[in-house]
């Protein structure tokens, strides 16, 4: 290939990559979770509780199929789709935040054009209740691309997200919610980081109202569990923990509706709420509810000790 042509080739490949890290990524595992091999590999489904909470190189295979915002029933789609293929796990964590069990992607306007639209159509053609949902190019920002050039830049950028073995990467840095401007959570005042948990709790907390989504997912859930057992896959419920300036203001009802939730199915549940630990201080924490790497080795940690690597 001439020079010219390959440096074009890989700018394609890059603004590609760039433009649709996610679905690239979330496509990545799936496809990974079903060719694997190992007979005791772990599974791991959540939003973007999970993508910052787990450190996978802890287990020795461990598929994270999360996603940022990911609610219950796309958690349930990615296990269906890791599993169909006859692949054999141990265990599924399933990681999320208080809100996830009113959260539904397909009720969200934002949602449906950020993540559903751009990330989980493209792999499930499902978009649950949003019935007007259409196919998208995910190569409309590059321009016209021929199949088999499309083909090359996505196996190589399935092939580099391999290679990194975790979502953030030198061109998906970890980054908080909030702009700290270049600070650490662990660097600001205490009356600063409660401001902002109190905004971020309390926007989470307007989930609460989505009563009718809940009751959807207490069904979604009892199938997703139904379905792990009579895989023979452990289910493993995960809270990761939060700051004490996004807990205190955590609606308690918030907190138990997953427990009522894990309540609500016949089949053995694991359940473990990270908040109830002293573990964790503010140097583990990228913002009010997200864990840095130092804080994932550490819930990882705990994980493999209790179940296993």
């Amino acid at each position: 290939m001439e020079p010219q042509s390959q440096e074009l080739l890989n700018q394609l490949a890059t603004d590609f990559f760039s433009n649709n890290y996610d679905y690239l990524w979330l496509k990545t595992m799936l496809n990974k979770a079903r060719t694997g091999t190992a007979p005791n590999a772990t599974l791991i489904t959540g939003s973007s509780h999970a993508l910052n909470g787990i450190q996978e190189s802890q287990w020795e295979d461990a598929i994270n199929c999360s996603m940022h915002s990911q609610d219950i029933y796309y958690d349930f789609l990615c296990a269906k789709e890791a599993l169909r293929d006859g692949r054999k796990f141990s265990k599924c964590f399933i990681v999320m935040g208080y809100y996830i069990a009113f959260q539904d992607l397909s009720r969200s306007k934002i949602s449906r054009e950020t993540m559903i639209s751009r990330v989980y159509y493209p792999i499930f053609q499902d978009a649950r209740h949003w019935k007007d949902c259409q196919p998208i190019d995910l190569w409309a920002d590059v321009g016209t691309v021929p199949t088999p050039i499309r083909e090359m830049c996505e196996q190589a950028a399935s092939q580099k997200l391999l290679e990194w073995g975790t979502y953030y990467s030198p061109i998906r840095p970890r980054g908080s919610y909030f702009n700290l401007n270049g600070r650490k959570w662990s660097d600001l005042k205490e009356e600063e980081r409660y401001s902002l948990g109190k905004v971020r709790a309390e926007s989470h907390n307007k989930a609460f109202q989505y009563q009718n989504s809940f009751l959807e997912n207490k069904e979604i859930f009892r199938d997703f569990m139904r379905f792990l057992s009579l895989n023979q896959v452990l289910p493993v419920v995960v809270i990761t923990p939060f700051t004490q300036a996004y807990n205190q203001f955590v609606l308690k009802e918030m907190k138990e509706a997953v427990l009522e939730l894990v309540d609500s199915v016949p089949e053995t549940v694991h359940f473990i709420d990270f908040n109830e630990s002293d573990l964790f201080n503010a140097s583990d924490f990228m913002d009010t509810d997200h864990l840095n790497e130092k804080g994932a080795e550490k819930v990882s940690a705990v994980l493999t000790e209790m179940f296993g690597t």
